[in-house]
């Protein structure tokens, strides 16, 4: 569970500073917010390998959680690729 607790810290700071900011959605700010959803997705996969060592029920639980956010990452990668494309700028890599 600790791993679901985690997982998004980065993305979920990152987009609550933009919509604070006063400036609106700008393509610089969606390149960062796919980049912080990148750096939670990893921080997850590690989560769940130290999961593993402190207990194999408690790591499988995290597994099954990256697992099933892995599900959503080209789902999540069109619809920024979308988002950047309404606004004139380069896809994410």
């Amino acid at each position: 569970m600790a791993a679901a607790a985690l997982a998004g810290c980065q993305t979920s700071a990152n987009v609550s500073s933009a919509a604070a900011d006063g400036e609106g959605i700008t393509c610089g700010k969606i390149y960062q917010a796919f980049s912080a959803y990148e750096q939670d997705r990893e921080s997850a996969v590690a989560w769940a390998q130290l999961g593993q060592l402190i207990s194999p029920t408690a790591g499988n639980y995290a597994n099954m959680g990256v697992e099933t956010a892995a599900r959503y990452y080209d789902q999540i990668k069109a619809t920024t690729d979308l988002a950047l494309a309404i606004r004139g700028c380069q896809p994410v890599r």
